[in-house]
């Protein structure tokens, strides 16, 4: 991303994909080609915290900060996808003579070693959503809290009417991004969990000569009648 396309967001708000606020752009690192490498976002405590860019997309035209499970999961799909095409496309070579037999199994090999790499890390992020997928459900139920005790409080005249009704908006609206949020990781956790094996069967090697099968000579059908009658000879 360029130095010109995300500076013009500088001293802007950057939100996160639930379109919360998480604090506001106040700096860029580029490299010696004006491109963006990282960015600095100060938060509502005061403290700056630098992202690197690839955290970062432009949605509708707005700066998004996404969180670090979300870039991970991207990663591992492209990942995963990469190493698949790579062997469909030995496969392919394999097919066609292109590569030998001992070329290619060495080609396989390397590619399931980096397979097992991805799997460990599909592995690592899945334990990583178990996490936030705990502190959401615990937020939820916080929020559920809140909303039942304001509801007690305004039935006990505790709290007048204008500050139940807004105090009631907020919690609900909080609660709705939260259940959003929580159903984007459960579709998440399953793309993961049910993702398609890379594991290809490897195609057999090629043979000089294959026996043609022998197919047994075809034998006309007798047509049997459906009714057969039987005559008794009568007694004398």
């Amino acid at each position: 991303m360029a130095v010109d396309v995300i500076g013009k967001y500088l001293g802007k708000t950057i939100e996160d994909p639930m379109g919360r606020p998480t604090g506001k752009l106040v700096g860029l690192a580029a490299d010696s080609k004006d491109e963006v490498t990282a960015i600095q976002v100060t938060q509502s405590n005061g403290e700056v915290s630098q992202y690197p860019i690839r955290f970062v997309r432009l949605v509708e035209g707005h700066p998004v900060l996404l969180q670090t499970w979300r870039v991970d999961a991207e990663d591992l799909r492209r990942e995963r996808e990469k190493i698949r095409r790579r062997n469909q496309a030995i496969d392919l070579l394999l097919k066609d003579g292109d590569i030998e037999q001992p070329e290619y199994n060495q080609l396989r090999c390397n590619c399931e070693d980096v397979k097992k790499d991805i799997d460990q890390k599909r592995d690592t992020l899945l334990d990583t959503l178990k996490e936030v997928e705990g502190k959401l459900d615990q937020r939820i139920r916080d929020l559920q809290s809140a909303l039942t005790n304001n509801k007690m409080l305004y039935a006990a005249d505790d709290i007048d009417e204008e500050t139940y009704h807004a105090v009631t908006e907020s919690i609900r609206s909080d609660l709705e991004i939260a259940r959003k949020e929580r159903k984007d990781l459960d579709n998440l956790n399953e793309c993961l969990q049910d993702i398609e094996s890379l594991e290809t069967p490897a195609p057999a090697p090629p043979t000089p000569l294959e026996a043609a099968p022998v197919i047994a000579p075809s034998v006309p059908a007798k047509n049997i009648p459906d009714i057969v009658v039987i005559k008794m000879k009568e007694s004398a």
